[in-house]
Parts: C-alpha cells; structure tokens; sequence
C-alpha cells in the first residue's frame, strides 16, 4: 500500500513487537509499496532489521494464518530460500493484535526483485522446483479449489449492473466498462470451466505452491541468493499454478521469452516434468476472473480518490476488455 493507514500509528506497531515478539526499543518507518498490506520496517534497540506486514482482519484472516502458517512449516522442512514469519511467541505466524489489525514479522533480506527478462529467472525456476519436490506436505496447507471468486463476479453480472455505482469517483467508469465486457467475461468463465474438467481427467498430483511467484514477490539477496517473498497465498494445487508465472512472466499474456533454460533449472530439482500448457491457461484464467471480481467490488462500493484506487482502476483496464488479452475469445476459436 502507498500511504499508511489513518488506524495503526508507528508507536503502536512498535508496542506490538515488544508485547508478541519480545523486541525492545522498535523504530519503524513505513515503506510505500505492495498490495493488499502495510509495510514497514523495523529496527530494534540490539540493531537488527525485521520486515512487518499488517493485514485487516476480515474474512480472509484464517486463509491467511494458515497460508503463512504454511510458509513457516516450508521454511523449518528445510526450504531455507522461503522468507517465512518469525513466529509469535504462542507460535502465531499471524497474529491478531486488535480488533481491527494483525501482524507478521520476517526477517529483513537485503537485496532486490529479480529481472524476469534475464537469466535471474533461472534461479527462481530452481527454488520452485524445490518447493514443488517437498514431501510430505504441511498439515496446515490449505488445498487449492478451481472457482476462486467466480460466484461474487457472476452475481456483479446477473445483478448488479442494473443499479448507479455512485460511491465512488470510479464507480460509474468501472460499471460501464464491465457493462461493455459482459460477454467477453462470460466467455472467459466459460472457457476456465472448460478446462476445470479437463484437470479433473488428470491424476497428476498436486505439490506445495507459492501462488504468485513474479518478480515482485521474488527477491535476489546480495550474496547471489534468490528467495520466495509474500507468501500469503501459499497452498497445495497443480504446479502449474506457479509455472505459469514462471514461464510467461505476465499476469496478462505470455511474454515472448526463451524457456529453455528456465525449464532445465526447474527439472534439476523437481524432476523431468513438462508443464501441461492448458492447465497454464487455466491458472492464468482464474486469475483475470479474480482480479475482475475484486476490482468489481470495490468501485461497486464506498472508495476516494487515493493513489491505491487510481492503481486500482488502472489494473482493471489492463484486463477489460477481454479481448486484449484473450483475441482468440472475440473471434470464437479459443478452445480447450
């Protein structure tokens, strides 16, 4: 998130790292960056640097304790290159620290995001092999379902068109373009319940996921070490669901980039497996179908003028009209 929230001052984060991680004399500083969380760091009295994320509590706090958890039961497997949260000293990966606000500690890891358009992306198709190769499971890992948000954006087109988004600046424009997309969308839907069933054919199994393991949730660190970061959507599902990242290096439509060795990285450690190309398309449908729901409802409800929305609606026109992304859609000739 760009700027701080109104509800959770420094000095109060600074107490909740002395009361539920033992840290004493905590200076922090927001960092204006990412998604769906705030950020800051944090410097103890003895010197040392943590990262702090602060989630709202809400619906999707347990999902998001256990994916953590997930990530923490990954770290202590042996996965040394998952920045995992320091636990809490009740063993709380997530911790709810009041009724509006929870938090996650991790260490802090010099370094920066990787350049997806160069042989950097070799060592995360490395990593995720690792991940994709750990056994047994985490008991606490969440297993993934096809349909993410799907019903919440189908009942936006049954239903919720018809009435003025007017609590918003954005209301209305977002309307109108989802309006104009109806059919595009609906393809979209079609064509990803296409391909659920096909993967309900396979037996192949399922393996531990990051989720969205791009560019912005990778990092190399300064001895040359790339780790996975911000995994908060952590969960047992195809392996396709990161190799997609992995190998188009786009949320939208593939980059033209040459696998070749990115593949070769992968096999080393996960094994002589070949991604199954529909089920990439499957993944990368669900998420432009999660992405138009989400945005949906928030210009569909109460939001300002914020740097946030504005990033926000932008994101939603990279997506709308279908047809940028999927041209194969608006001629009739996308299949399974």
């Amino acid at each position: 998130m760009l700027t701080p929230p109104e509800d959770l001052a420094p000095d109060q984060v600074s107490s909740y790292l002395h009361t539920y991680w033992g840290l004493d004399g905590v200076q922090v500083s927001y960092l204006p960056a990412g998604h769906g969380s705030h950020n800051w760091t944090a410097v103890a009295s003895d010197g040392t640097t943590w990262f702090v994320k602060a989630m709202r509590r809400g619906p999707d706090s347990d999902f998001s304790q256990a994916t953590l958890q997930t990530a923490t039961a990954a770290h202590q497997a042996g996965l040394d290159f998952v920045l995992a949260p320091i636990p809490d000293h009740t063993g709380a990966a997530l911790r709810p620290v009041s009724p509006a606000w929870q938090l996650a500690l991790f260490p802090h890891v010099e370094g920066r995001n990787p350049d997806f358009g160069s042989s950097e992306r070799v060592l995360v198709g490395e990593i995720l092999g690792r991940l994709h190769s750990l056994f047994p499971l985490p008991d606490c890992a969440l297993r993934w379902e096809p349909g993410w948000f799907q019903p919440e954006l189908k009942q936006v087109l049954a239903a919720d068109l018809d009435r003025p988004w007017t609590d918003g600046p954005y209301g209305e424009r977002a309307r109108a373009l989802l309006t104009t997309s109806v059919s595009g969308i609906e393809r979209l839907l079609a064509h990803s319940d296409r391909l659920v069933a096909r993967l309900g054919e396979s037996d192949d199994p399922y393996v531990l996921t990051h989720g969205e393991p791009h560019e912005g949730n990778t990092m190399l660190d300064t001895s040359g070490r790339m780790h996975l970061i911000d995994c908060d959507a952590m969960m047992v599902a195809p392996r396709e669901r990161d190799l997609r990242l992995l190998l188009y290096a786009s949320h939208r439509r593939p980059r033209a980039l040459d696998n070749t060795d990115v593949v070769a990285a992968y096999q080393r450690t996960a094994g002589p497996i070949e991604a199954r190309p529909f089920v990439l398309e499957l993944f990368r449908a669900e998420w432009h179908l999660i992405e138009m729901a989400r945005y949906a409802w928030l210009f569909g409800g109460p939001h300002g003028e914020t740097a946030e929305v504005r990033v926000r609606w932008e994101a939603l026109t990279q997506y709308l009209p279908v047809t940028q992304n999927w041209p194969e859609l608006g001629r009739g000739r996308l299949t399974s």
